[in-house]
């Protein structure tokens, strides 16, 4: 796995409404990378570098019953060491990030993020970012 550390800097979760309408709530997720840069990990075996990430993670819900971000840093190991100049130096000229480090952040922050907001949720009683499946009782 290339994500080997993260570290939650902000958790907020704010409920704007008092009560939970009744119908469709539609949940956005929205992972945004809001700086790159050259960042590095101590081992026992000594320091490895990789690209850090400055991330933040945004769960609004249509109508405007709450919102949460949680923000952090996570370090990235591309599969060759020398792809963090690459995905740095794209950084830095054009703002713009490796589509692959996007799509393991992106799924490492969905992946290690949703069961922290699934006890906030519950402990906030705001329905869930994600469907819970349920049974049906099924008529024959």
């Amino acid at each position: 796995m290339p994500v080997v550390a993260h570290n939650l800097t902000k958790v907020e979760v704010e409920k704007l409404s008092g009560s939970i309408p009744t119908g469709q709530i539609q949940v956005n997720l929205s992972p945004k990378i809001e700086d790159l840069r050259l960042g590095e990990v101590r081992t026992p075996t000594g320091k490895i570098n990789g690209v850090e990430v400055v991330f933040s993670f945004e769960v609004t819900y249509q109508p405007e019953i709450a919102r949460a971000v949680i923000k952090g840093l996570l370090l990235y190991l591309p599969p060759k060491k020398e792809m963090i100049d690459e995905i740095l130096n794209l950084w830095e000229e054009e703002k713009k990030v490796n589509s692959v480090l996007f799509v393991e952040v992106t799924n490492f922050l969905t992946s290690e993020l949703s069961p922290l907001l699934m006890i906030i949720s519950k402990e906030m009683r705001l329905p869930y970012h994600i469907p819970l499946p349920r049974a049906q009782l099924r008529t024959q």
